[in-house]
Parts: C-alpha cells; sequence; structure tokens
C-alpha cells in the first residue's frame, strides 16, 4: 500500500529546504534537516572528491556563497516506505557546475532526516 501524498509533500519539502541552503549559500538553512552522524559521497569532474562527515559539505556551501539568477532546480520523489526515503535533486548553474544529488532520509522521531548525500556533477558546457 502506498504511503499516504502528505509523507511525499513532508519528504519534498526537506529536499526544497536542501535546495533554499545551497541557493543562498547558507547552511544554517539545512542543518535542522540533516541528521547528526550524517555523511556524504561525491565525484566531481569524474574524480573522487570528498567523503565524510557532513560538517565538510555545510562548509562548502558557506565557503561557495550564493549562486547566481541562473540557477535552477528540481525535486524527484523517488522511494517512500515507511520510514526511508529517496529523493534526487538536480540542479544547473551552481557555481558553474551542474549537480545530482541523491538525499536519503529516515524518518526519525516523527520528522524526516537527510542521513546521507550521494553527488556527481558536469561541469556547465
Amino acid at each position: 500500500m502506498r504511503d499516504d501524498i502528505k509523507e511525499f509533500n513532508a519528504v519534498e519539502a526537506v529536499a526544497w529546504k536542501f535546495i533554499e541552503a545551497v541557493k543562498n549559500g547558507k547552511s544554517e538553512i539545512v542543518k535542522p534537516y540533516f541528521y547528526e552522524k550524517a555523511v556524504f559521497f561525491g565525484q566531481l569532474n569524474e574524480e573522487t572528491y570528498q567523503s565524510g562527515d557532513i560538517q565538510e559539505f555545510y562548509n562548502t556551501i558557506d565557503k561557495m556563497g550564493p549562486v547566481g539568477e541562473d540557477y535552477i532546480a528540481r525535486v524527484d520523489v523517488l522511494a517512500l516506505e515507511k520510514t526511508i526515503a529517496v529523493v534526487r535533486v538536480i540542479e544547473d548553474n551552481w557555481h558553474g557546475y551542474k549537480f545530482t544529488d541523491v538525499l536519503n532520509l529516515n524518518k526519525i522521531n516523527g520528522e524526516w532526516k537527510i542521513v546521507a548525500k550521494v553527488y556527481d556533477t558536469l561541469t556547465q558546457n
């Protein structure tokens, strides 16, 4: 049986907070939506770039700052099963890159939290 649509909306709302944070270059916007021990791994220009504690991701957002007017993003909720969800975030024009992020979420104490972020990038052409 499919989960209630309000759960899909709640998961999507977390992803939009992620987008708001990277768009504005302010990690504090998204920190409440990440699990405190969240991890990330990503590829930049087909090379392994970073992995580890989510604080490194926060540092990157804050260091890079806000994006330009040409930044666009979309959210796709790919899967939702009781207490787990998978979301794809596609971004264009983030400081010269096209990003695809996959966010894994768990419902912890009634709240959706990002527990892992995996990404890949392409240089804008």
